[in-house]
């Protein structure tokens, strides 16, 4: 007799991404609810001080002997705290490209781009409305993942000297002459093997999935030698 039942190496593939899509949820509600408006409200402190300074994008990002860029000796000394990332992004993402560093009608748009950056807010109430959505997309993946494990989990695979039985196979045994065919094609690559039956049903086993269904696959190939893969049949090389 051969038993097949869920694999514990998908299962703990799986809880890890789920565990990961939850940590991608708790991230992004904290971003929502604090970390972003935080960032914010630290921008508005500054500000004044920031538009004050009437720097341009170069001197902004350009660094002292230590290898630290103005932004961040601005707000160590301005504010006592670390430049928000999100600033340094937007003002590096306005560096021009060393053909139009010179070029007067680039240098006015990148001026007035910067001028941008520093009135509006870091985060706009688009990008905290994304991070609910974002919450609840990773949350969503995550327990369909949970979910998709625990239904395997309660799948169970026989196959013995009468037939085929377990609730994986359904709700009644099957007897091997009841297999009209089998599918061969994906088991050598991915241990997928799919059996098709006389009223038309198909059942796909998947050794990924469920540990086992080599020895079930197997004990079919025993009793429908005719089904097995060509090459072991010997109608093919």
């Amino acid at each position: 007799m051969a038993e097949a039942k869920l694999n514990r190496e998908y299962a703990k593939s799986r809880f890890l991404v789920g565990a990961m899509m939850f940590g991608i949820c708790v991230w992004s509600i904290y971003d929502g609810m604090k970390g972003w408006p935080r960032a914010n409200a630290r921008m508005d402190e500054v500000r004044p001080l920031l538009l004050a300074t009437n720097m341009t994008v170069t001197a902004w990002l350009e660094r002292d002997d230590t290898g630290v860029p103005a932004v961040e000796r601005f707000f160590a000394e301005a504010a006592g705290r670390k430049a928000p990332g999100k600033l340094s992004t937007k003002i590096k993402d306005l560096r021009l490209s060393e053909k139009l560093a010179n070029d007067t009608p680039s240098l006015e748009r990148q001026a007035k781009d910067l001028q941008k950056v520093l009135e509006e807010p870091l985060y706009s109430a688009h990008d905290i409305e994304t991070q609910w959505l974002q919450a609840a997309v990773a949350a969503a993946l995550g327990v369909l993942l949970f979910v998709l494990v625990g239904l395997k989990a309660s799948k169970r695979f026989v196959a013995d000297e009468r037939g085929l039985s377990g609730n994986g196979f359904g709700p009644q045994p099957i007897v091997y002459e009841d297999i009209e065919e089998i599918d061969w094609k994906r088991w050598d690559e991915k241990g997928i093997v799919v059996l098709t039956l006389k009223s038309g049903r198909r059942i796909k086993l998947d050794g990924w999935h469920f540990a086992g269904i080599t020895g079930i696959s197997e004990e079919i190939r025993k009793h429908r030698p005719d089904l097995a893969p060509k090459n072991e049949t010997g109608n093919e090389p």
